[in-house]
């Protein structure tokens, strides 16, 4: 899986999704009690397996309601060395509360994608225009512009993609000025979310 996601990233960086070190993922299987999260200050298009933080997940109740925390663990002598993505608050947030069989949480910065919210177009009225999307992926209510890397920004991710009682209710969410967020059971499921409204957003513009 770690492999998988790191072929991804070449891809996106190939597309220009990504530039720099910009971009992070994390999986997620339900049996597990961690995580895997990309490494921050890694350029995406070199990354490897062994990059990868692993991250546990602790869960306490206290009261009527679940706490939860986190412990960095080594997972290998390379990602000793390494800090989890800088946006690790959203994918801890994602990760904890979706129980999904596998989740995985792709972010990215699709060129036509971002150009079409800065130019103010609502990604989730596309649905109604173009079967491909309606079809195969659901789009969430564009997160308005909010600081990269920050709580906010987490909360408002699980609030638009509607996490609820371990389930997510759409596939991907845009961020105002900034890129996406796609989950599902896959890599590349999450990845062709991505790729589908790139290639609509790219005929949308194209055709204004």
């Amino acid at each position: 899986m770690l492999e998988t996601i790191s072929d991804i990233f070449k891809e996106a960086y190939k597309r220009g999704w990504i530039t720099a070190r910009d971009g992070n993922a994390s999986v997620r299987f339900i049996e597990q009690p961690y995580f895997f999260i990309t490494p921050s200050g890694v350029r995406k298009q070199f990354l490897q397996p062994e990059m990868f933080k692993k991250i546990a997940v602790k869960e306490e109740w206290v009261g009527e309601g679940k706490v939860y925390s986190h412990e960095i663990m080594d997972y290998t002598d390379v990602s000793a060395n390494l800090r989890p993505s800088g946006e690790f608050p959203m994918h801890f947030g994602l990760q904890k509360q979706i129980t999904q069989p596998v989740r995985v949480v792709l972010h990215m910065h699709p060129t036509y994608t971002v150009a079409a919210m800065y130019k103010g177009i609502n990604l989730q009225n596309l649905l109604n225009e173009f079967p491909e999307l309606s079809r195969y992926t659901s789009i969430a209510p564009t997160v308005p512009e909010i600081e990269p890397i920050t709580q906010e920004l987490a909360d408002a991710t699980i609030k638009n993609l509607e996490v609820y009682e371990g389930l997510v209710k759409y596939d991907i969410v845009g961020y105002d000025r900034h890129g996406v967020v796609a989950v599902d059971t896959s890599p590349w499921r999450a990845f062709e979310h991505i790729e589908r409204l790139e290639h609509i957003c790219k005929i949308v513009l194209a055709a204004k």
